[in-house]
């Protein structure tokens, strides 16, 4: 592919992403648009005001029959005033307000317009990324993900102000040129010649440094949310290993790269209204030249000609040079609408939702013939067929790795099944709504997440669905509530940043809670109590084993003595299970589970 073409593709591109985004809102579009020419042409005609001033003023000598001196004569008669340079004051200060009316409008409805549109994409992109499968939460760093949802979308303010500006300042800058038109053909078209060599050369620079410099902000930026993230979630790591200057590091070169890139912009940012600057004056000093080379005779008639230009080139100055600084900010912005947009318009990943509901369990889980490998390690669980009955507490056991915790994501459908079929009561999992599914299923895992919240908050885990009376049952289930009505403010106590101020027992036992809330059939506690000490396993442990009386339960359990009453235990190896039955009979067989179980300390 040719330079030519690069640049094409990129220019179609740019429109491709600027119209995907407008096209929702092309009536506001519109009636900015409109907005936008009226202030053009209000614009126009203050400076034009000017004309007939300077000719009362200076006594010119200009005739009436000049074409703008004959509109502003007759519109200044309206006003009951004799002096004629009085009533063109009247009519510019007129002209002037209403200007300023129209603009600030104009600045209004473009801002609230770019703050809708940055909520919308912020709401969506949140949405499809939430909703999308948990393979997708594998494949990519959180940082990335918080800085795509969160920070990417915000530049989208940056790309439909800078665009709308473009437009306004491009509609002005053609208003004023055709009044310059109407006034001297040739000072306008030496006016309009300079101002595209400058609009070149900031598209140029543009091209060749903002994007690349936005992209590779934009790129740090990421680095630096991801480094940040990673040192926060691992805090304690962090600190436990002393290696607190390494992470210091890491987020210093990201921070030290963003910065380059920035600081490249923006120095090159600096250059185009400097050369304007000296546009500026060479487009003066030519204009004057040109004046008097064409009319060295009537030069003074010729002054408020002049004094128009001298106006109109100042008032130029701004919409000349924020087109091009304009231009450069949203190219520089532009890495990030791609983003953007590359999430709104791919395919992400869902887990397709059924149509049944599940509205309890009656009677059996059934796994059947069930393959699954996960996408970066090969082959987790193979020809797995297995039941789990209604009011039975079936535990999970064996080694790290050997698919324990894949049974129960499959089960809660975080990933689908290669091959084989997991039913509920003789129906196909993936036939069940997902929302009616997981109501009936409670889940605790031994990395348990507490919201920087109220206790009540944390069990309800969403707004309204719960009263506290619930709350409360839910708690004494899971052997909460005696802690919690110590606590200051009982539930309204907040716990937190990731419940710090919790023990890991009580933090655990709102997990337990939060699960045994929803009133579900099936409850699984995958390592509930493996990151407990004695005394809170314990009590957790009795939480477990309190609900196991009503409900179907499902342990993944490391420790093999808080499984021993089970109904069944299922051992499992290298993706299969090698063993099923009672702790009693398996302990009998001496086979794998008694191997485990004589592994562990007493």
């Amino acid at each position: 592919m040719t330079q030519s073409d690069n640049k094409e593709a990129n220019t179609h591109s740019v429109q491709k992403i600027v119209w995907f985004f407008f096209k929702p809102y092309k009536v506001q579009v519109l009636l900015l648009l409109v907005l936008f020419l009226a202030v053009g042409g209000l614009e126009a005609v203050s400076i034009a005001a000017i004309y007939p001033i300077l000719t009362a003023a200076f006594d010119a000598g200009v005739g009436q029959d000049n074409f703008v001196l004959s509109i502003f004569g007759a519109a200044a008669r309206v006003f009951p005033i004799n002096d004629q340079f009085i009533s063109y004051c009247v009519l510019f200060i007129i002209l002037s307000l209403l200007s300023f009316a129209v603009k600030l409008t104009s600045a209004i409805f473009r801002v609230k317009l770019s703050a809708v549109l940055v909520k919308k994409n912020q709401r969506e992109i949140f949405g499809k990324l939430i909703r999308a499968d948990y393979q997708y939460f594998i494949d990519h760093k959180q940082g990335e993900l918080i800085y795509n949802a969160a920070t990417a979308p915000e530049q989208l303010s940056n790309l439909m102000s800078g665009v709308t500006e473009v437009i306004s300042q491009a509609i002005l800058s053609v208003s004023v040129l055709l009044l310059l038109f109407t006034l001297s053909w040739q000072g306008a078209l030496t006016v309009l010649t300079l101002g595209l060599v400058y609009q070149w050369f900031a598209r140029y620079l543009g091209r060749k440094v903002s994007y690349h410099s936005g992209k590779g902000e934009m790129e740090a930026s990421q680095n630096s949310n991801i480094v940040l993230n990673e040192a926060i979630n691992g805090i304690k790591q962090v600190k436990a290993f002393a290696s607190e200057e390494n992470w210091i590091d890491r987020f210093t070169r990201a921070v030290e790269q963003r910065w380059q890139h920035s600081i490249r912009r923006n120095i090159w940012g600096q250059i185009p209204p400097l050369v304007l600057f000296l546009v500026l004056y060479l487009g003066v000093g030519t204009v004057v030249l040109v004046i008097k080379l064409v009319a060295p005779s009537g030069f003074m008639e010729l002054i408020p000609v002049f004094g128009v230009f001298a106006f109109a080139v100042f008032r130029l100055i701004p919409f000349v040079s924020n087109i091009g600084s304009i231009v450069m900010s949203t190219l520089a912005s532009l890495p990030e609408c791609e983003v953007v947009y590359s999430i709104q318009t791919g395919k992400l990943k869902y887990i397709e939702d059924g149509e049944k509901e599940l509205s309890s369990f009656k009677s059996t889980i059934t796994f059947d013939n069930v393959y699954f490998s996960h996408k970066t390690r090969g082959r987790t669980i193979e020809a797995i067929s297995v039941s789990f009955n209604k009011g039975e507490t079936t535990a999970l056991v064996g080694r790290s790795g050997v698919g324990k915790t894949t049974l129960v994501n499959l089960l809660l459908r975080l990933f689908d099944v290669d091959s084989g079929k997991i039913s509920i009561d003789e129906v196909n999992l993936k036939e069940y709504k997902l929302s009616s599914l997981l109501k009936n299923i409670g889940y605790v895992s031994q990395d348990t997440f507490i919201l920087n919240d109220t206790i009540e908050n944390n069990i309800t885990f969403g707004p309204g669905e719960y009263s506290r009376k619930d709350v409360i049952e839910a708690a004494k289930y899971a052997d909460a509530d005696m802690f919690i009505s110590e606590l200051p403010d009982g539930y309204d106590t907040i716990v937190g940043d990731k419940g710090m101020r919790l023990s890991g027992g009580q933090a655990q036992r709102i997990a337990v809670a939060r699960a045994i809330v929803r009133k579900p059939d099936i409850l699984i506690f995958d390592e509930a109590t493996n990151n407990l000490d004695n005394i809170s396993e314990s009590a957790v442990q009795s939480a477990i084993e309190e609900i196991a009386r009503d409900h179907t339960v499902i342990i993944i359990a490391h420790r093999l003595s808080t499984i021993a009453k089970a109904d069944k235990i299922l051992v499992l190896e290298n993706g299969r299970i090698a063993e099923q039955g009672t702790h009693m009979e398996l302990m009998a067989k001496k086979g794998t589970y008694r191997k485990l179980h004589e592994s562990q300390p007493v």
